[in-house]
């Protein structure tokens, strides 16, 4: 769920809170609104941490090929290839 549509639900669950406090669904449905909210962002910040960590990796496995790259060249007497 969107910060959006979040913010805009939970105005709206407190308001009629506010308006009827012995509501018992109301008070049920801001719980599971904040707790649908909360599994939405774990899972968010899971899958990002999954995202940097395959990037990374491509970086280092890049590093690596662009080292073993000008260590041939050294080797062979070349030229040092630029990166840029």
């Amino acid at each position: 769920m969107n910060n959006f549509d979040f913010e805009k639900s939970r105005n709206f669950l407190e308001f009629m809170i506010e308006k009827n406090p012995d509501n018992k669904e109301l008070i049920q449905a801001y719980v599971s609104l904040i707790e649908k909210k909360t599994d939405f962002d774990i899972e968010y910040i899971k899958g990002d941490a999954d995202l940097r960590k395959d990037f990374e990796k491509n970086q280092t496995e890049r590093f690596k090929a662009d080292a073993e790259i000008t260590k041939k060249s050294i080797e062979q007497g070349n030229a040092i290839p630029r990166k840029w």
